[in-house]
C-alpha cells in the first residue's frame, strides 16, 4: 500500500489558494489548512468555495489546523468562552470545505506543578465540549501532542487525555514526540488506535526545530517500520518550511519508506 503524503500550510503565504495550488501542482494527496499564522488566510465564502473546487478537481483531501497558541486548557471562564467559540467556527469551516479532521492543541499550563492537575481537569472539560460540537458537524477532533515541557508532551499525559474523552482522536506530531525521553516509535505504538493525522519533521531531540527528515535525531527507518507494523499509511503531513523543504522532505520520506 502506498503512503499518502501532504503538508501543513506555510508561514510565508498570505493566500490559502497559493498553498493549495502548490499542493495540486506537485500532486500531494493531502493539505492541512493552518490557521496559526497572523494572516489567518481569507476564509470568505468566495475563497471557501474555491478551496472546495480546487481540492475536488485535484483529489486533495483537507485537514484544518487550528492555532497552536489557542489556550485550550484555560481555566478562566471569559477566555474559555472565546476558545470554544473560536473552535466552533473552525469546525464549521472544516465542514464547509468538506474536511472531517480538525487538529487542536492542548494549550499551555496556567498553574505550575503540582497544581497542574487543575489545568488537565480544565482541558478535559473544554475538550468534551469541543468534541460534542465536532460530532454534531461530523468533524473528528484530533488532539496534537505538544513538545516538552508543555501539556500533553509526555506520553502518559497524552494517553490519559485521549482515553478520557470518548470520540477524541489524535494528531501525532513526530517532532514533538522526539523532544521527550520516549521515542516517536513508542508514541506511535501506544497511541495508534487514536491516530488519524500525523505531522512529520525532524529535530535535535531537545527542541522543536521543524528540520527536514534526516537533519535531526529521529530514527525514521524505525519509525516507518512501526507505521507499517501498525498498518498506518497516512495521512503523513510534512510540517516543513518553505516549499523547497516540502519537496525535499517528500523525497527523503520515500527514500526511507521504500528501504523498509
Amino acid at each position: 500500500m502506498k503512503p499518502e503524503i501532504g503538508f501543513v500550510g506555510q508561514l510565508s503565504t498570505e493566500d490559502i489558494l497559493e498553498d493549495l495550488t502548490f499542493a495540486a501542482k506537485n500532486k500531494f494527496e493531502w493539505f492541512e489548512i493552518a490557521l496559526d499564522w497572523k494572516q489567518n488566510y481569507d476564509l470568505s465564502p468566495k475563497v471557501t468555495k474555491k478551496i472546495r473546487e480546487i481540492s475536488l478537481k485535484h483529489g486533495i483531501k483537507l485537514i484544518v489546523h487550528t492555532p497552536y497558541y489557542l489556550p485550550t486548557s484555560t481555566m478562566l471562564p471569559e477566555i474559555k468562552k472565546g476558545v470554544i467559540e473560536n473552535l466552533r467556527k473552525a469546525i464549521i469551516f472544516a465542514g464547509e470545505v468538506k474536511s472531517d479532521k480538525l487538529t487542536i492543541h492542548p494549550g499551555f499550563p496556567e498553574m505550575p506543578p503540582p497544581a497542574i492537575k487543575y489545568c488537565y481537569e480544565s482541558l478535559l472539560d473544554n475538550l468534551q465540549k469541543i468534541v460534542d460540537i465536532g460530532q454534531k458537524h461530523k468533524v473528528n477532533i484530533c488532539l496534537e501532542n505538544f513538545n516538552k515541557p508543555l501539556l500533553c508532551s509526555e506520553l502518559k499525559d497524552y494517553l490519559y487525555v485521549l482515553n478520557s474523552i470518548d470520540g477524541l482522536m489524535a494528531t501525532l506530531d513526530v517532532g514533538h514526540a522526539n523532544t521527550t525521553d520516549i521515542s516517536p516509535s513508542v508514541f506511535l505504538k501506544e497511541t495508534r488506535d487514536f491516530i488519524i493525522d500525523m505531522h512529520i519533521h525532524d529535530n535535535n531531540g531537545k527542541r522543536d526545530e521543524h528540520k527536514c527528515l534526516g537533519e535531526g535525531t529521529i530514527d525514521f527507518k524505525e519509525f516507518f517500520s512501526e507505521c507499517k507494523n501498525t498498518n498506518y499509511y497516512g495521512p503523513f503531513m510534512l510540517e516543513l518550511f518553505p516549499y523547497e523543504n516540502i519537496i525535499e522532505g517528500r523525497k527523503r520520506f520515500f527514500d526511507h519508506w521504500e528501504k523498509i
